[in-house]
């Protein structure tokens, strides 16, 4: 019975993540948009517990993995696009561009998730995914959206998301690997330096949450490219010098 009830806390969590989801679609059709970003974030929120439950609890099962994909292209995947859609594009006078690049979010993001779901779920190295996940890109347009809730009615400001949409989409159908944050483990020690960090995270959050979120977020997105790029470069660099110590002897 005792078993019972923490198999439901994984799945309890996904599903407040699915109702922050359907809370923010709500909110963006109201012309609510920051309320519609906060929930978004707060979906986000749900959808690293309910993960780090299953962990604890060692409660992970299939059913698991569908529910909480498919609460993920609701939350991650159709709330955002609709958000883009009204707060990002309808007022900026270019036509069929709030359709379209709304679109791309939500495909590249379903592609990304149906890839996770076939390939990468049962994966033995947790510490890495391959592709940005979708709660990631859904996190920087939450939270550009909660440090600028007007909505978008000027033409290059539109053109400019939209090359961050374009950006977005390709980054989570991509394979450069982006480094799982999550995947910790609760019962390990900690140094002074990391608690440091932590505290130091927390006060931020605490103090500045619209900044924090919107660097954390922006940081979080480059942090694959500036690695994938930096390991190419330090192997080519390997590579030369090899070349070059085996013309010399």
């Amino acid at each position: 019975m005792k078993r019972q009830k923490t198999f439901l806390l994984p799945n309890l969590f996904t599903l407040i993540n699915l109702f922050f989801g359907y809370l923010s679609i709500l909110s963006s059709f109201h012309g609510k948009y920051f309320t519609a970003a906060f929930l978004i974030i707060f979906a986000a929120v749900m959808d690293g517990l309910d993960g780090i439950a299953a962990r604890m609890t060692k409660t992970h099962s299939e059913l698991g993995v569908q529910l909480d994909s498919l609460a993920d292209v609701i939350s991650f995947g159709v709330a955002p696009s609709i958000l883009l859609y009204f707060w990002g594009f309808n007022l900026a006078n270019l036509p069929r561009t709030d359709i379209f690049f709304s679109f791309i979010f939500l495909s590249a993001g379903v592609l990304r998730l149906a890839r996770y779901n076939t390939i990468q779920k049962n994966m033995i190295d947790r510490k890495f995914y391959t592709g940005l996940t979708i709660p990631s890109a859904s996190l920087l347009i939450a939270a550009i959206v909660l440090n600028h809730p007007e909505p978008i009615a000027i033409k290059p400001h539109a053109f400019l998301l939209a090359v961050l949409v374009v950006i977005l989409s390709l980054f989570m159908v991509s394979t450069i690997k982006y480094r799982n944050f999550l995947n910790f483990n609760f019962r390990k020690r900690i140094d002074l330096k990391t608690a440091f960090l932590v505290a130091i995270i927390l006060s931020s959050l605490i103090l500045y949450p619209r900044i924090f979120l919107l660097s954390y977020s922006f940081l979080n997105v480059l942090s694959g490219p500036i690695v994938h790029l930096f390991k190419r470069l330090t192997k080519k660099a390997r590579k030369e010098l090899e070349e070059i110590k085996a013309e010399v002897h």
